[in-house]
């Protein structure tokens, strides 16, 4: 089939000018090499019809732009010369390869066709990335059905460890930026994709209803921006003359799984199924694409028998707990297109994507906790996006994407009416202290932008508006959290501490933990795409941005009250002079062989949801209450609480019941912890600069080397700004800190600050395989060194430098330093009984991770950040390495043709040898020379094999 002789199994590297299209150029010449002005050449989309035309200039050069990705035939004519017809030309998403034309003279009208092949290195492109087409994404065994899963198959991404968000180049997860059909897909509040429910929701986009994606690692346009890591640009399939469609139904059988090294085999049910329909209401001209995916998933969670104690429960009936708790994890998605050709000339595409999650117990996997401290999960998502196309001359094009986003996250409680309940050493009782949180976000995005070729330049800008808002009530330890030092205090009565958090000066708690504000973001870019000669390409851009910062005063730390307060009249800084320069270059010193360089300035954005803690945790409008039992200097209890406002205790202490305090008696407090801004804080930025050599090594098969350097500045981070020395010498050798605050008025002062930088250096080869002979492949292999003094993905309230008033001191190997990452995959349809084989195998060296002392060496009230002193040498960050990973998974497929239609049986393995994988989780050294008999200590984290089945149809 001439198709399958053009199928990439990854474009090493494209232009990306265009987001959501691709584009051709070439020349047209004459037998002897002369060019042919006036030349006409012509591309039709074999699927949907769609006609672009250009006239070869004075030297036979011809661009033809904003061509959806598709399956296309080219011609070129001219009188007086035979017409030559190129079939077969697949253009993928951003792609821009070179088809050059060679008219014989003719001295009758005749028509040549010939099949083309599409140039695997592309010498027009500047930008260093990979795209995964949809055949890998059908093909390749996927747990979970999350076509994101595939992004980590491409050079320098990794999965971070914090939050599970999509790392590039080296660069926080939270940086990275997601691009569905042209359009800002990130939540701007959150971080991450819309969707995901901070990753509970199993499905965002379906993977029946994606297209392909790429992943660009450097060197992006000045279209792309709010991103110093990189770029995943998603495009959604559209319908085509012909009707196409599929069913599906995956099953993971409980009875197939291994069993686990330790504990017990757990119960899950899980099952997938859906299906998609597309094709023409009006050939030629109105299409439609729709697809359904559904997940049903069930996992029965033991609880630890030190929870389920009979005495605890004989005393407190309304605590007791079935042994075991159902954690659901249900999602659907549902997707639907619309494309209007009104003519070849302007274009037009409407598309919805919903999506709902529930999660019944899905706040927490711990056997911990009795049936009832957990929560009720969800989400509900709409998106709705709407483009234009339109080509107004033979020299003017203008594209226009319109976005809407509404989100609701709504976490609710079990509706018990109880506190929450933590004994120490056994569990947790009663409901969840912060829930229920309602949470609503939207976003409205406005993008507009024109391309004009004029000579031997293409000349693109355009301006973009992003309008996101929060409503988010978000009240924790609102209920009331008992904590107990041991069985026999929790079934006396005798609590050791109470908390609970409220409104002042008459607002409640849902009032006091309510953040309602929005953000405002401008952009605009200008760029220059020369073609110098058919073998020196040069890109120059240029991007400005702009964010509004919501305008609700913080505490200003430049000011202060007679009595040592800080003024509520601060404000978040906004930005306003993020300017971002880009160069490309792009060289063909032999055929087939590309030699590239990249360098520019990309800016990221600041996840609201750390500003939401400005607002709402002032010291002012909200506070947490704290009362202590009388204890010793061992903390044990020793008499009642003699805070008159404490809740019962002793005989008189009762689980029934929630917010035990009144806050209306309750002045506002001295000695609070409270968060504001720096107000010299900053959105971080990245300069990178990348080479790469990429050859055709021979055919169909090609690799790429690349070198990528990566420096990040302003990176956001947590410091205490309420500290000072003592003069005195800690236990580690650190200067240590003074017990009493400098400022009475407060406990801890958090301030988001924005001091942090980070270095990058990798080393990354690609590659890739055509699909030829039945079967296709990619392998990339990336080395990288990665430091930063903080690694934080959007930490709210936790601190990680050591000393807070010495950041150097954090300088060390990032959290998501990884030296080695290899992944490899594969697909071959082999010539015997429509059987194919595919799989995915992935290696990576382990993360670091850092030895603590355990306690509060240096006095400044935060004993998770102190390190060991040990011969003298003061243990640097992230000294030690968590233990290498690697996985393989395989798919085993058996097709059948009937009569139009492939019914297809699937059979995968997910960790198909079975490997355990082991992650150190006791990093506590100690105060010694030695470390603890405990310290290295690693626990099960890995998933058993797991089998799944399914079948599919598609037509």
């Amino acid at each position: 089939m001439a198709l399958a002789l053009l199928l990439f199994s990854a474009a090493a590297a494209w232009a990306q000018t265009d987001v959501t299209m691709a584009r051709i150029t070439g020349t047209v010449k004459d037998e002897q090499g002369q060019p042919l002005p006036g030349a006409l050449v012509e591309a039709k989309n074999q699927e949907t019809g769609l006609m672009a035309r250009a006239v070869a200039d004075t030297n036979g050069f011809y661009r033809l732009l904003n061509l959806p990705p598709g399956v296309y035939t080219l011609t070129a004519s001219l009188s007086g010369f035979a017409t030559l017809e190129k079939s077969d030309v697949r253009l993928v998403l951003g792609s821009a390869p070179t088809v050059d034309f060679t008219l014989p003279a003719a001295t009758t009208a005749e028509t040549v066709t010939v099949t083309a092949e599409t140039p695997l290195v592309e010498v027009t492109n500047t930008t260093v990335g990979a795209t995964i087409l949809n055949e890998q994404i059908k093909s390749l065994p996927l747990n979970g059905r999350d076509f994101t899963s595939l992004v980590y198959l491409t050079p320098e991404t990794r999965r971070e460890s914090q939050r599970g968000y999509i790392s590039i180049s080296g660069q926080r997860g939270i940086n990275t930026n997601v691009t569905v059909d042209g359009v800002d897909y990130n939540n701007a509040f959150f971080g991450g994709q819309y969707g995901t429910a901070e990753g509970r929701a199993p499905l965002a986009i379906s993977q029946e209803s994606i297209k392909e994606f790429a992943v660009i690692t450097n060197g992006a346009s000045a279209e792309f921006g709010r991103s110093g890591g990189g770029f995943v640009n998603v495009i959604t399939k559209s319908g085509t003359n012909d009707y196409h469609g599929s069913a599906f139904y995956y099953w993971q059988p409980q009875d197939l799984a291994s069993d686990p090294p330790v504990g017990e085999k757990l119960d899950q049910e899980k099952k997938q199924f859906g299906g998609s329909f597309g094709g023409a209401f009006m050939k030629d001209k109105l299409f439609f694409f729709t697809s359904y995916d559904q997940q049903d998933q069930s996992l029965t969670i033991p609880i630890d028998p030190r929870v389920l104690d009979a005495d605890i429960f004989a005393k407190y009936p309304v605590l007791a707990s079935p042994p075991q708790y159902v954690q659901t994890r249900d999602g659907r998605v549902l997707f639907t297109r619309f494309d209007f050709f009104a003519s070849p000339q302007h274009r037009f595409m409407a598309r919805m994507n919903y999506g709902d999650y529930e999660g019944i117990n899905g706040t927490s996997t711990s056997p911990t906790r009795t049936e009832s401290y957990n929560g009720i999960e969800g989400m509900f998502s709409r998106s709705y996006v709407a483009s234009y196309s339109g080509t107004w001359s033979d020299n003017l094009l203008n594209d226009f994407n319109f976005q809407y986003v509404l989100e609701d996250t709504p976490r609710r409680d079990k509706g018990l009416g109880l506190p929450d309940i933590q004994v120490r050493g056994i569990g947790n009782y009663g409901e969840v202290s912060f829930l229920p949180i309602t949470s609503t976000a939207d976003r409205t995005t406005i993008f507009d932008t024109v391309t004009y070729m004029w000579q031997d330049h293409v000349f693109k800008g355009g301006f973009e508006y992003n309008d996101t808002s929060i409503d988010q009530i978000f009240k924790g330890n609102w209920r009331g959290v008992f904590i107990f030092n041991n069985k026999a205090d929790f079934l006396a009565g005798k609590w050791s501490e109470y908390r609970q958090f409220g409104g002042l000066q008459g607002l409640t708690a849902d009032e006091a933990g309510r953040s309602n504000f929005g953000q405002k973001e401008y952009a605009a870019f200008l760029q220059d795409q020369w073609f110098i000669s058919p073998q020196l390409t040069l890109t120059l851009g240029l991007r400005w941005e702009r964010l509004d910062n919501p305008d609700f005063p913080i505490l200003n730390l430049r000011e202060q009250n007679p009595d040592g307060t800080y003024k509520l009249n601060g404000k978040i800084p906004d930005e306003d002079n993020q300017w971002s320069p880009r160069i490309g270059v792009s060289w063909a010193p032999a055929p087939k062989t590309a030699v590239r360089f990249s360098a520019g300035r990309f800016w990221s954005r600041t996840p609201a949801l750390l500003w939401a803690q400005t607002n709402t945790s002032n010291g002012l409008k909200g506070t947490q209450y704290l009362i202590f039992a009388q204890r010793d200097n061992r903390g044990n209890v020793i008499g009642p609480p003699t805070d008159p406002l404490a809740p019962g205790w002793g005989s008189a202490w009762d689980p029934h019941g929630v917010e035990r305090v009144d806050f209306s008696s309750i002045p506002i407090p001295r000695g609070v912890g409270v968060f504001t801004v720096d107000p010299n804080f900053r959105n971080p930025y990245t300069d990178r600069v990348t080479l790469e050599f990429e050859r055709e090594l021979f055919a169909n098969t090609a690799a790429s080397l690349s070198i990528t350097y990566a420096e990040s500045k302003h990176l956001e981070r947590l410091t205490d700004a309420n500290l000072r020395y003592d003069g005195t010498t800690s236990a580690n050798g650190l200067p240590h800190y003074d017990r009493n605050r400098p400022n009475p008025a407060y406990g801890r002062v958090t301030v988001y600050t924005s001091d942090a930088r980070s270095k990058y250096w990798g080393i990354s080869l690609l590659l890739q395989r055509r699909f030829v002979e039945r079967f296709f492949g990619m392998l990339s292999v990336t080395w990288s060194e990665d430091k930063d003094n903080d690694s934080n993905e959007r930490n709210f309230a936790g601190l990680f430098a050591e000393d807070k008033n010495n950041l150097d001191l954090n300088w060390g190997w990032a959290d998501r330093d990884q030296r080695w990452k290899i992944a490899a995959n594969g697909t071959w349809n082999t010539p015997w009984w429509g059987i194919s084989l595919s799989g995915l195998f992935r290696f990576a060296t382990g993360q670091p991770y850092t030895a603590f002392a355990g306690a509060d060496l240096n006095g400044d009230q935060d004993s998770g950040t102190d390190r060991p002193t040990v011969g003298g040498k003061h243990f640097p960050r992230n000294s030690f390495r968590q233990p290498d990973t690697w996985s393989l998974d395989l798919r085993l497929q058996k097709t059948f043709d009937i009569k139009g239609f492939k019914l297809a049986a699937i059979a995968e393995c997910f960790n198909c040898t079975d490997r355990e994988e082991y992650t150190v989780t006791n990093t506590i050294w100690g105060t010694g020379e030695t470390p603890r008999s405990t310290f290295g200590a690693k626990s099960y984290t890995g998933t058993p094999r797991t089998i799944q089945l399914a079948i599919r149809l598609d037509f």
